[in-house]
């Protein structure tokens, strides 16, 4: 196996894995990833639960397509879509001050730290446009 192989592989393994488990921990414990949604600021409750319960599943979805390379057009699209919502979201909590815990790895970060999440969603970014790059040019 070639050297880009393995760095293909390799980044689809690491971000289909991070999205498979951050939605596993936040589907076990759903009540309080709608707190955390909630928080944000964002959206009604009512929007905030359906994002709450559909999410997870989705970022789960995603994140095995992405490592079974099944779907894997549509799972590259839905993480790139699904890392910049992330990405406005924790960035506009942040310039508008509100203190949360974002949810995004469960209970496991009990306050974000708004730079270290930012720097990771921008490292899920680069990870998603250069999978679709490699993709792109397979076709």
């Amino acid at each position: 196996m070639n050297p880009a192989r393995i760095f293909e592989l390799t980044l689809r393994l690491l971000l289909g894995g991070l999205l498979a488990y951050a939605g596993i921990v936040k589907v076990a414990d759903i009540e309080q990833f709608f707190r955390d949604v909630h928080a944000f600021n964002l959206t009604r409750w009512d929007v905030s639960m359906i994002l709450a319960v559909f999410l997870p599943w989705l970022e789960i979805v995603t994140g095995f397509a992405l490592i079974a390379r099944t779907f894997y057009r549509g799972a590259v699209a839905l993480s790139g879509v699904m890392t910049v919502v992330f990405i406005g979201a924790i960035a506009s909590a942040w310039w508008r001050g509100i203190d949360l815990t974002c949810g995004c790895f469960g209970r496991a970060v009990n306050q974000t730290d708004f730079p270290r999440h930012l720097a990771l969603n921008g490292a899920m970014l680069a990870a998603v446009v250069w999978l679709a790059w490699l993709e792109r040019r397979r076709a």
